[in-house]
């Protein structure tokens, strides 16, 4: 091969290794650093990392954090410094009389040492949770539940109020609520926990439902677990929850701090063009997304109050039921349902469940496969079991929940 063809192509090829690897394994960390970073040409900001520790490598890190917005630019930016390493080094080899050998071997030590890093388990955890964070950002709920599985949520319980979010938005988290490790109404939510993962969680469930001060508040409380106090990503965040909400004004004060930031002054100013469109009178006072108060630690009566103002569309009823039958109230589940239901049409769970409360006379309008399916358990849950063989008798249905989990 020509030498000089050989020089161009093995940078290239680190290069396109590089960024395949980060690309592939670690593209939604990047994506997430850019929404959980912060960096801004004010006086406060430099003057606030210039106080606190290794303030060179905070400005640095932050400067880079702040280009990741695209998902290809945080592997082309590392598999750009990467190559720049390479290139250094073979300026220091380059008169070397093994320089190609040593090129090779350059190429196969950085690609195995990337790999070694990336592939370890608190890398892989952190894509995993950088995933399911950005699909719930832009309620893309296949990516969500792609990542946060029923073995995913098995060593990670936390996964699965995300899970259960994104089933219950695509109209299916009845059918598939017992496939997941629940062991509580504590799964379905998560509320009380006071974390990033708690805060950001009951942020993006109160967008979807409606409640866009709700949302606020806890985009504030993910804001005070960040280093600098907030992020890029937060402060587009309070933007739109605030224009949802009607409130031109606090719009317009969160797109001039984000217009403070290079790369995101064009959504500041598409964010301003907005809130002049609105008459500047905020809608707090009157729009029923901003009188449901949701900020107690209590699941089912946060449902209440927003069901009482309006914001209960199918996935609120679904949470709710399912809610109730995670804590055995099956009695309250069958008040949900219009006297008149064909329970015969329902999912199969909820027929599970309620063939456990209903009256001889209301049981006949369930499916009779279900009947017969519940003859069968009643059977096989009355059989003397030996010593070690108290697991599930039938996986995945309420029944094994109803009377085997704790």
């Amino acid at each position: 091969m020509n030498s000089r063809l050989k020089n161009r192509l093995v940078p290239l090829l680190l290069f396109v290794a590089v960024f395949v690897a980060e690309f592939l394994l670690r593209r939604y960390t990047f994506l997430q650093k850019e929404y959980f970073g912060l960096f801004l040409n004010t006086p406060d900001y430099l003057n606030e990392v210039h106080d606190g520790p290794r303030p060179l490598l905070t400005l640095a890190g932050d400067f880079l954090s702040q280009f990741y917005r695209a998902a290809w630019i945080g592997p082309a930016l590392t598999a750009l410094l990467f190559t720049l390493g390479f290139l250094l080094l073979r300026l220091l080899w380059r008169r070397s009389t093994r320089a190609d050998l040593l090129d090779l071997t350059a190429c196969i030590v950085a690609v195995a040492a990337l790999l070694f890093v990336v592939l370890q388990p608190d890398k892989r955890e952190r894509e995993r949770w950088a995933k399911v964070e950005y699909g719930c950002l832009h309620h893309q709920w296949d990516r969500v539940l792609a990542a946060a599985t029923p073995e995913a949520a098995t060593d990670d319980p936390m996964l699965m109020p995300y899970a259960f979010l994104a089933l219950s938005e695509q109209g299916v988290l009845a059918e598939n609520i017992f496939r997941y490790p629940v062991t509580g109404p504590q799964d379905i939510d998560m509320e009380g926990e006071l974390t990033r993962h708690g805060y950001f969680f009951s942020e993006i469930q109160a967008e979807v439902m409606g409640c866009s001060n709700e949302a606020i508040h806890n985009a504030f409380q993910v804001a005070c677990t960040l280093p600098h106090g907030t992020s890029l990503g937060t402060i587009r965040s309070l933007i739109k929850y605030n224009l949802a909400a009607g409130n031109a004004t606090l719009a317009r004060k969160y797109a001039d701090i984000l217009a403070r930031n290079p790369l995101n002054r064009a959504t500041a100013r598409a964010a301003r063009r907005i809130a002049d469109q609105m008459d500047g009178t905020p809608n707090l006072l009157t729009g029923p997304s901003d009188s449901a108060a949701t900020i107690t630690h209590n699941t089912l009566y946060n449902m209440k109050l927003m069901a009482r103002e309006g914001l209960f569309d199918t996935a609120a009823a679904d949470r709710t039921r399912c809610l109730l039958m995670l804590q055995r109230d099956l009695r309250s589940l069958v008040g949900t349902f219009p006297e008149d239901e064909n329970y015969a049409q329902l999912p199969v769970t909820y027929q599970q469940a309620l063939c456990l409360v209903l009256d001889p006379q209301a049981a006949e309008r369930l499916s009779p496969q279900v009947l017969q399916a519940f003859e069968q358990y009643s059977k096989a849950f009355n059989q003397p079991r030996m010593k070690g063989q108290a697991g599930a008798i039938m996986p995945g249905s309420y029944w094994d929940y109803y009377f085997l989990a704790f």
